[in-house]
Order: structure tokens, then sequence, then C-alpha cells
């Protein structure tokens, strides 16, 4: 059946008896999962450290009419989890004499089984078993089977990388291997009244989905926390029946100070359904409606004061050029008459901004690059709005590194409001993180150029090959100028003491950022068409452009510039003009995005 087109093995499938109709899927399903799950394996490092550094786990299983599956956790349990020290507390809820008399059968010195005399929901049931938990708890769902070494990575996550740390949730997939839960988000974008799950129906190999990361919560189909974790946060409100119960205890940890993670390297599968929808019943809008009336100050309600102070964060990743084009932001900013600040962020958090900002004024806190995210993010949790000022799609600056394009492209959290350069730098972080983009503000600095008197018969190159270098040469001496050559990493605003009558900019900018401080020299700009500046880089207009690679149109190109002055004059006034144009525009739209954010929490 696999080799017929998909339309006719979908009705092939819909023919055959029930019986047969389940053992095809599960044929499907064990294939699945070993491709969707390719060269995951127990971390060997968390491995090593767990048995070194130990700790007794208390593991908490609701019940509900699942004996089969409950047979099967266990049975994963026992075999992961041989010469840990662990107690598993299964609490039944379907209230049954026959299936408590099944419960029953599975209790041994490991295993001990609650039975109630009432009806408690998933969080009432939950309560019952953490309150007789003897160490730190694990709340593990009856239909989870758990892969080797999820422990072992889950309490190394919860012990041995920021003592803040007190929940941390695993990487659960469907039984065919597909992700189920990658981490929690609020789903604003898509149905703000709801909390949903990151890289749903993804392979649970994809790169993004293997970044551990801090978590906006947790998830209650499995979840590690600690002993002072569960003193600090307490128990589920059982007030909720069914749905948001999990959501809750997450985003009160964080108001607790007890941080949440997420643990790709922790791998569970989940059999909940993969075909489960978004209906839901009135126990989970129930649920919902009393989860708003707690949190929606801080979410659907969230609305900052009309001047709410800004901070900016910079780290390594911002270049400078682009931390000059922050400080000339925040001037913007503070010109409007708010208060403004521009912080340096060293590691990845910055612990002491994140602290300092957790008990300011409410405020807006911008990360100005990837450096900078995380500790941008944290300061959300403690009530600051965080917007991402996108440079680029800062993934291209690491062309052949694929961990750190991963790992950027994971800091593109859905919690950021996001200011993008350009068009394409739009659309990429929407196809590789999903998440929209608030507003786009092509970036430029004033001008600072060089009167046209004191300009030098110089021509410079940026990031020029060899042969490029030697044509530009012959050119140059043919016409009695002299060339100057630098390479791809220099700042742009150096070539200002330079005095030069023509740039030419071979490196591909993500931004119109660079080309504007080259054109504002008033010197003539020679570049390669580049279709993410197509908006702002005019060919004719206030650059001289050419094919990429075509060096016979870029010497053309230069000849015509320096021989005929009404060309090189008009090329770079228009150049100097459109700098200038771009930079009142980028402050005044950049305080306006502020304005809108501050008033707009969906």
């Amino acid at each position: 059946m696999s080799h017929l087109p998909a339309r006719v093995a979908r009705r092939v499938l819909r023919a055959l008896p029930p019986a047969w109709r389940e053992r095809v899927r599960s044929v499907r399903t064990r294939r699945s999962y070993p491709l969707n799950t390719r060269g995951l394996h127990a971390n060997p490092e968390m491995v090593s450290w767990f048995r070194r550094h130990a700790r007794p786990v208390s593991i908490v299983i609701p019940s509900y009419n699942d004996v089969p599956l409950l047979r099967e956790a266990l049975a994963s349990i026992e075999e992961t989890c041989a010469g840990a020290e662990y107690e598993v507390i299964i609490v039944d809820d379907f209230i049954d004499p026959d299936v408590a008399a099944q419960l029953q059968e599975f209790a041994s010195d490991r295993v001990r089984v609650v039975l109630k005399d009432e009806r408690r929901g998933f969080a009432g049931t939950v309560n019952v078993g953490m309150e007789l938990a003897q160490h730190d708890i694990i709340l593990l769902n009856s239909d989870i089977v758990a892969k080797p070494g999820w422990l072992e990575a889950l309490q190394y996550s919860a012990y041995a990388i920021d003592p803040a740390i007190g929940m941390v949730s695993p990487k659960l997939v469907y039984p065919d291997g597909r992700i189920q839960y990658g981490g929690t988000y609020y789903a604003r974008m898509l149905a703000p009244q709801w909390f949903g799950h990151l890289h749903v129906g993804a392979p649970a190999t994809k790169p993004t989905a293997n970044v551990p990361g801090y978590n906006r919560s947790i998830s209650g189909a499995c979840v590690y926390i600690t002993r002072n974790a569960y003193e600090r946060v307490g128990l589920l409100d059982d007030g909720f029946w069914l749905g948001f119960e999990d959501v809750d205890l997450g985003l009160r940890a964080w108001e607790r100070g007890v941080r949440c993670y997420y643990q790709p390297a922790a791998l569970l599968v989940h059999h909940e359904s993969a075909s489960r929808g978004y209906s839901q019943g009135p126990r989970e809008l129930a649920s919902m409606r009393r989860f708003w009336r707690r949190h929606e100050q801080d979410f659907l309600a969230r609305e900052l004061p009309e001047r709410a102070p800004v901070s900016f964060l910079r780290g390594s990743g911002s270049e400078p050029l682009w931390r000059a084009y922050v400080d000339v932001l925040a001037d913007a900013v503070r010109a409007d008459g708010v208060e403004a600040e521009v912080l340096e962020v060293s590691g990845a958090p910055d612990e002491r901004i994140v602290a300092a900002l957790a008990g300011a004024t409410p405020r807006i806190v911008v990360a100005c690059d990837w450096t900078a995210a995380t500790t941008a993010w944290l300061a959300g949790t403690a009530g600051a709005l965080p917007v991402y000022l996108l440079p680029s799609m800062e993934t291209v600056e690491h062309p052949h590194d694929p961990e750190r394009q991963a790992s950027i492209v994971a800091g593109y959290r859905p919690e950021f409001d996001y200011i993008a350069p350009n068009r394409w730098t739009a659309g990429q972080l929407q196809a590789e993180a999903a998440w929209e983009v608030r507003r786009r503000i092509a970036p430029a600095l004033a001008p600072a150029g060089v009167p046209a008197a004191e300009r030098a018969a110089l021509v410079v190159t940026i990031g020029a090959s060899a042969d490029v270098r030697r044509e530009i040469d012959l050119a140059c001496a043919a016409l009695g100028r002299e060339a100057r050559h630098e390479g791809a990493d220099v700042d742009p605003l150096s070539v200002r003491a330079l005095r030069p009558e023509a740039v030419v900019d071979l490196v591909e900018r993500p931004s119109s950022l660079a080309p504007f401080a080259l054109m504002s020299l008033g010197a003539v700009y020679l570049a390669p068409t580049n279709p993410r500046l197509g908006h702002e880089v005019l060919d004719g207009y206030n650059a001289l452009l050419h094919a990429p690679g075509d060096t016979t149109r870029l010497v053309s190109s230069l000849r015509d510039a320096l021989e005929e002055e009404s060309v090189r004059t008009e090329i770079a006034a228009n150049g100097r003009a459109s700098a200038e144009r771009a930079s009142r525009l980028a402050t005044r739209a950049f305080v306006d995005a502020l304005r809108d954010v501050r008033g707009a929490p969906v």
C-alpha cells in the first residue's frame, strides 16, 4: 500500500475492516518511528552525571480505565530506570471495582496503588499522588512510554544547568516519532485564548526542537519537579477539571522564582491521539475561563504605561554598525520623552541584567541580537514586554554552522514582538520560526559624509576576490585613480576616513544598514543586485548594480561613474539623500512601533 498514490491508499484503507485498518496503521507507525527519531539516543554526559549524582524520585501516575496503557508505561519505567531509586504512585480516578482490582495487580515494593472514593479529575487525582510523594516528583501520564536516558536528562537539567530551574519537561512524540510536545508557548498569533505545544507534527529530529532552553510553562503529561520547587509552588489547582492545570502550575512557578525548562534529550512516547482536534467540551472551556480569570492581566488584558521605559539589550552578536544604530534608536526614544537605556549583555543569559529588570518598573525590553535574546525573554517572564529588533535573519551569518543556526532560530520565541529590517527577513522568520513580524523598518544612520572638495581620487572595494581586485586595479590605473581593498568584515563607518570617490561593496548585505552607511559618504555606491534590498538599493538611482559575479558589468559601471561627472554627482547625491531620508523614517517608525506594542498585548 505504501507504493500507491496517497489518495488511492487512503481510499483503500477506509474500505478495510476496522481490525485490518488498525493493523495497517500499526505497521506504518512501527516503520515511521525509527525514521522520525533516527540518530536520537540517550545523552552520555547526562547519563554519566546521573551515575554520580542521582537522587530518588517519586513517579506519580493518574489512572482512568487505562490498564493496558499503564502496563506498558510501567514496563518502560522498569526498563529505563534500572539502578535508579524510585517509587511509583498510581492514583485511580475511574472508581470501578473491576478496574481497581486490575490496578492492584501492579502493586509491589516499588509501586503503590491509591484508590479513592470519588472522582476528582486530572488535577485532583495528581494532587493525591503528589501529597504522598517522598522525593522529587515526576508527573507522568499513563499513556507514556519512556525511552532510555529520559530520567537522567530530566534530573540533570533540574540540577546541573541553573539553580533556579525547578520544573523540566521532556520532548514527547507520537508513536510514529512525530513531535507531540516540544515546549509550551502562548498561542497569541493563532488562538490567543489558548496555550500550545511547539513543533507539533514535526519529526523528532527537527534541529530547533532539539535545542534545550527555558520553557514558558510545562507539560502535565510528563514533568520533573524538584522537591524545592514543589514546596515553593505547591499542588495543581484542582479547580481545573481538564485542561490548563499544567500551564497554570508552570506560570505560578515563574511567579515564585522557579524556572521551567525544556530538555529534548529526554524522549518519551505519548499515545495521545495525533488526530485530536481543537474542539473543546464544557469542562475544557470552563477550565480555560478559570485560567483567564487568574492570568488575563499578564496576557489577554496586558497593557504597559504610556511612558513605560525601554531597555535595549545587545551582546556579542551586535556588530559596530548595528551598535551605532541601536544608540541612535535609544536617542530617538529619549527625544520622545521616554526613559531609555542600552545594556551590554555578557553571557546567555546575563543574570545580572535579568535580576535588575525583574525588580524594575514595567518596561519594554528590546533584544538587539541573538546573543541577547534569552536575557530579554527571561525579563519578559518577570513582567517586561519583550521586543526583538532583528538585525537580519541571523542564521545567514553562520552558513556552515547548523547547530548555531538551530540555536538562533530556537531563540526566536513567539512571546517577542518582532521588528524586521526588510520584507525578506520577515518572510524568513515566518518560514523558519513560524512567527509574524509586527513592523518592518529599514535601518539607516544619519549621513556624516565628506564634502566633495575633500574627496580623494580613491576607489574602495569591500570583500572583493583577488580576481576582482586585479580588474579594479587596472581600471583605476587607466582612470588615474587609486584602489584600496578592504576585507568583508571592515566596519563601513571606518571607510569614511578614507574619503573615497566610489565604493565597490561585494558583501551580500542582509539589511540596508551598511549600504546606506556607505551611500551617506557621498561616494558612488556599486554592488551586486540583492533581492533583500530591492526597496532601498535602487539601480541607476542611488546605486549602480550588476549581476553577482559579472565583473565585466561592474568595471563598466565603475568607469561610467568615474568618467561621467553627471553620473557620479547624481548617483552620489541620491544615495546620500536616500540614507538621510531612511534615517529619519527609521527613528520615527521605531518610536511608533514601541507605542503600538505598549497597548497591543495580543
